[in-house]
């Protein structure tokens, strides 16, 4: 029981970022994006995507694959999706 709660905790951690928030839901909304086009999309500096995206990957949120030169990242963890619209709806934020 006490390492399941540190895990969803450890998860729970890993999205409580107001730049994570915003790339999973586009990322999600357009089922894959690059790095590339997830800075052009949210105006936020390639490296600090980057490193949002490798804090959402190393906590299991998200995956990569690669095509060509790019990768591009997709959600894996379908249940965090759900978290921030019950949380987005019970607070009424868009």
């Amino acid at each position: 029981m006490q390492e399941k709660s540190i895990k969803i905790a450890s998860l729970l951690k890993s999205v409580a970022h107001p730049i994570r928030i915003k790339v999973i839901r586009l990322i999600f909304e357009n089922e894959s994006l690059s790095v590339s086009q997830i800075h052009t999309l949210l105006n936020i500096d390639q490296p600090v995507v980057s490193l949002h995206l490798g804090i959402l990957k190393k906590h299991g949120v998200i995956n990569s694959k690669k095509e060509g030169k790019n990768s591009y990242y997709y959600i894996v963890n379908r249940s965090i999706i759900q978290i921030i619209e019950i949380i987005s709806n019970d607070y009424h934020v868009n």
